[in-house]
């Protein structure tokens, strides 16, 4: 046990004393440990005023830090009851959320059902903030549900059970829309257009906390709860989601006494999650969900009192609940509740079955068999669900929702679906013709009917659309190859899904569906496949043709080259289609038969050709000609958006971005990718073909001149050319960098190639054109500045002696020059060295050396301190001297101090780990530092200096014979004290 001394009021006013700015007394009371101070604080009245919420004039809120709350958490465990008796008495009208959030923390720690009854109130008041949700964690909330006592133990006659019910109803419960009566107004006006009235009206409460923070808060604290104490928790969430679905509602909606809540909208499924950012009120109905299964399974005495509460209920959810129930749970108890809904259901004509009912009959069905029902009772059902549906709401339905015309023709198959999925849930209790009807409505199906095939069958909310095919991949598979391209060239009736209108029917979907059969079923099918090939001219829609080639594409991912020659034929095929555009007022696309546009097939062979030549594809050397030939054409045809500039990217100006989402330009990448595939096969191999291509480009006689992103292809590509063609990329290094698309060409080369000398020597004069028009350089979308690259490349040059580091010939003291209005490349240079050089080896050549350090002198010249202080980068090089590296840095400092500038960036960590490993060697110099650095705080933050290292070094410092060194130590320890720093009083 820590043993503490007892501070005397001399120690203590001296102490205090020094705290007046704010700063220090938060610095002061979040190091202080000893719990004997407690008294004198308190004597003193520093646990009297907790700073209250703070609202400013702009309307924002501030909730202030208490520093002399830290302290109290700090010491509780050794003065549990003085702390808890200082929180007690704060000022009930306390309403600062972090100290009250402070006060469950103290709370918990005590884990004490008599400490919770007495800091209730303030537990409630916390909870109670509206603006709780904005900073807090759930975690203390949590761990409060999750107390075993809550419910169980009585307290001096008082059980904490009507806290615990409070508690809980307060955490779940949701507040109503701030904007209601201004929406209230709004809906009285009344809007034209009825869907603008509704969004712009619509009533969203919500809980107190965050969305993220309430399912957490449910999932991990309710949950548990309610595992524990299903019944009482159940009827608390009952409560909670009868008040919640009102405060959705106008009052007017709410007085017309219908049970519709929309709740199939916001939520699907009643025990399941459908995806991560679920509603808020599916959280909690999803957790009332939990609940009452757990009546069912752990307190079955209550699963008829649960019934009657559900039962009393006005909204649609609680019936829905309650189908849930019944189809987890058929048995003797639930089978008359069960038969109720089934013989009160009034709408078997009218409505398909939502996904609970039907689930609930067909479980029902399944386990009671014919003693569910009597066969009077099931006869009018079916014959009610054969009378329907209403033909005239089919009509009215297909005018205004589908655009098409109602024939009778459709109205029997809407018929015979509705009947399919009316009866689906009593398939095991039917019987003579009934049974009959539905084998033959079976027997002509494409698909299975499943639970997720009845409404709601996609999530709705906010109008989330969803695509599927006409037909399925299973149905497109039996067709024959004649009536498969048959179906696909004629079909082109877009519409949406009859039973769900936010399923659309589509073509893109329709060829996705055509691709998997395509891959999976005709391509290991000489006969299907020979097909396909000879009659690819009949294939009217591009759409098609492209998943074919993606089909092929993933094949050879695979490693499936058999039929390689014949889908590179078909390549060659599809690239014989021009992208082209029609005249104005015509509008192409992949799908359409009467303006058919190919961009989108051809982009496609471009995906293939790139798959081939990929290193863990690596198709074999006899595809050479065949891809060298669809290269060719992809690098030199027409490009609609490159040659008409048609920009793709329309909120960025970056032509690399450009390049890869174009056709030709990325072509262009695979081009040069095609030689290192011919030299993976043969490390001598001739690549002719790629420097002809590339001089068709460069011709002044080509049918269509390089565009600006190839220009940045080129660029970021002219390094790996120059490795396959010294001479060659040599020659025609100009028209890789014209001088009128230099800079962007050269922007890419910089952006994409690490220096390399040959090619330097090649380049110098473009360095050189691009240090005199440095401005246009500059590239305000990129996130890596290509000034900043370029300054990093010459340092490099300088370094490998391409040219002296000042004077006349100096490309490096250029830059500087040319960037003295933009001083922050200097910055950022200096540390890209320091980190160049303590990434390095420990030992660096020494010539390598000399160079940097000579760089240093020539920058420590200029002193600039913004840049100089990045040198603590080099200050962890280890392949320098210890005794240069502290030198330097000390020079450093002595400028930060000059010039009144902190020796580190804005909230960097000072750290003294560098200084630290060199100390046993070069105490003084070390220390000298340090007492430096502390001379620089005294102008600045301390708060980030680490303190066990730098404990060591002071320590040193004062235990040295060396006077200067014992007298640098003192002034540090002094300036580290002035700045409140009182854990190095005991150095």
């Amino acid at each position: 046990m820590t043993s503490w001394k007892k501070p005397t009021d001399e120690m203590i006013n001296k102490a205090l004393a020094s705290v007046k700015k704010e700063t220090d007394r938060q610095y002061f009371f979040s190091r202080l440990k000893n719990p004997l101070w407690i008294q004198p604080l308190k004597d003193r009245g520093y646990f009297q005023s907790p700073p209250g919420v703070k609202h400013l004039p702009d309307g924002s809120i501030q909730f202030p830090f208490w520093p002399e709350f830290s302290y109290l958490v700090r010491v509780f465990d050794s003065e549990p009851e003085k702390v808890l008796g200082i929180l007690e008495q704060l000022p009930p009208d306390t309403d600062n959320p972090r100290i009250l959030k402070g006060i469950i923390d103290v709370v918990l720690k005590a884990d004490s059902p008599e400490v919770i009854h007495r800091f209730a109130n303030k537990i409630m008041a916390f909870v109670d903030k509206a603006w709780v949700n904005t900073w807090m964690g759930p975690d203390n909330i949590i761990e409060l549900l999750k107390k075993p006592y809550l419910f169980e133990k009585p307290l001096d006659e008082k059980p904490l059970e009507g806290f615990a019910s409070s508690l809980l109803s307060k955490v779940v419960e949701f507040r109503p829309d701030p904007q209601s009566e201004e929406k209230q107004t709004w809906r009285r006006e009344g809007l034209k257009d009825l869907m603008t009235l509704h969004f712009r009206t619509s009533l969203k409460p919500a809980p107190r906390f965050g969305r993220s923070i309430y399912q957490k808060i449910l999932n991990n604290g309710v949950w548990p709860l309610a595992e524990k104490e299903p019944y009482r928790v159940a009827l608390i969430l009952i409560e909670n989601v009868a008040n919640m679905i009102p405060l959705t509602m106008h009052q007017e909606d709410i007085d017309k006494g219908s049970e519709e809540d929309i709740s199939e909208a916001w939520c699907r499924r009643l025990d399941a999650a459908d995806h991560d950012y679920e509603d808020s009120r599916a959280t909690l109905v999803r957790t009332l969900t939990f609940a009452c299964k757990k009546v069912y399974e752990k307190s079955s005495e209550s699963v008829s009192d649960l019934d009657k509460v559900l039962r009393n209920q006005r909204w649609k959810v609680f019936k829905r609940l309650r189908q849930h129930l019944y189809a987890l749970y058929p048995n003797e108890q639930t089978k008359p509740w069960i038969r109720e809904l089934i013989l009160k259901h009034g709408d078997y004509a009218r409505w398909e079955h939502h996904y609970e009912f039907q689930r609930m009959i067909r479980r029902a069905c399944e386990h009671f068999g014919v003693e569910l029902l009597t066969e009077e009772e099931r006869t009018q059902i079916f014959d009610a669900i054969r009378s329907g549906p209403s033909k005239t709401d089919f009509r009215e339905w297909i005018r205004e929702w589908t655009n098409k015309k109602f024939t009778e023709d459709r109205f029997r198959q809407r018929q015979r679906h509705f009947h399919r999925m009316q009866f689906n849930p009593f398939v095991s209790v039917l019987f003579g013709e009934h049974a009959n009807y539905f084998q033959e409505l079976e027997t002509e199906a494409e698909e299975q009917i499943s639970d997720e095939n009845y409404s709601p069958v996609d999530e709705i909310e906010g109008g989330v659309m969803s695509e599927r095919s006409p037909k399925s991949g299973e149905a497109l598979a039996k067709l024959t190859d004649e009536k498969l391209l048959t179906y696909m060239n004629e079909w082109q009736e877009e519409y949406h899904d009859k039973d769900n209108w936010f399923v659309k029917i589509t073509i893109e979907s329709l060829a996705k569906e055509f691709q998997s059969v395509f891959r999976d079923s005709i391509t290991p099918d000489t006969d299907r496949l020979r097909f396909w090939m000879e009659n690819r001219e009949r294939i009217e829609r591009p759409i098609y043709v492209c998943a074919m080639v993606e089909a092929m594409q993933e094949r050879v991912k695979a490693k499936n080259f058999d039929r390689l020659n014949e889908w590179l034929t078909f390549c060659e095929w599809v690239l014989s289609h021009p992208d082209r555009e029609h005249e104005e007022g015509y509008r192409r696309g992949d799908g359409s038969r009467e303006n058919p546009c190919w961009r989108n097939s051809r982009r496609a062979v471009g995906d293939f050709v790139e798959t081939c030549l990929k290193n863990d594809v690596d198709v074999p050397i006899t595809a050479r000609d065949p891809l060298a030939k669809l290269l060719e054409m992809l690098c030199t045809q027409y490009d609609w958006r490159l040659d008409r500039n048609k920009r793709i990217l329309l909120n960025q100006d970056d032509q690399i971005a450009e390049a890869i989402n174009n056709t030709r330009s990325r072509a262009m990448e695979s081009l040069v990718s095609f030689g290192f595939w011919l030299r993976r096969h043969d490390p001598k191999a001739d690549i002719s073909t790629i420097t002809t291509i590339l001089e068709k480009r460069f011709s002044s006689e080509t049918d269509y001149p390089l565009s600006l992103p190839e220009y940045a292809i080129l660029g970021s590509r002219y390094g790996n050319i120059f490795s396959l063609n010294e001479t060659w990329a040599t020659d025609h290094k100009s028209d890789f960098f014209p001088q009128d698309k230099l800079l962007e060409a050269f922007k890419n080369f910089l952006r994409f190639h690490r220096p390399f000398k040959p090619t330097f020597e090649i380049l110098r004069d473009d360095f050189n054109f691009v240090l005199e028009h440095l401005r246009s350089l500059r590239d305000k979308e990129h996130p890596i500045n290509p000034v900043d690259t370029l300054g990093q490349h010459l340092f490099i040059y300088y370094l490998w002696e391409a040219y002296p580091l000042t004077g006349e010939k100096s490309l490096l003291e250029r830059y500087y020059r040319k960037t003295h209005d933009d001083q922050v490349r200097w910055t950022n240079l200096f540390g890209h060295v320091g980190r160049m050089l303590q990434n390095s080896e420990k030992h660096l050549d020494h010539a390598l050396k000399e160079r940097c350090m000579q760089f240093f002198d020539w920058r420590f010249g200029v002193g600039d301190p913004t840049e100089l202080r990045e040198f603590t980068h080099w200050l962890e090089a280890q392949c320098l001297d210890a005794g240069w590296r502290l030198k330097a840095y000390s020079k450093i400092l002595d400028i930060c101090i000059s010039k009144n500038v902190k020796p580190f960036r804005e909230h960097e960590a000072l750290s003294f780990e560098p200084l630290f490993r060199m100390l046993a060697d070069h105490t003084a110099k070390v220390v000298e530092c340090f007492a430096k650095l502390t001379d620089c705080a005294l102008e600045h933050d301390t708060y980030f200096l680490e303190a066990d290292e730098a404990k060591t070094i002071l320590k040193a410092g004062l235990e040295s014979n060396d006077e200067h060194v014992r007298n640098n130590a003192e002034r540090a320890r002094e300036n580290l004290l002035r700045r409140g720093r009182f854990d190095f009083l005991d150095v």
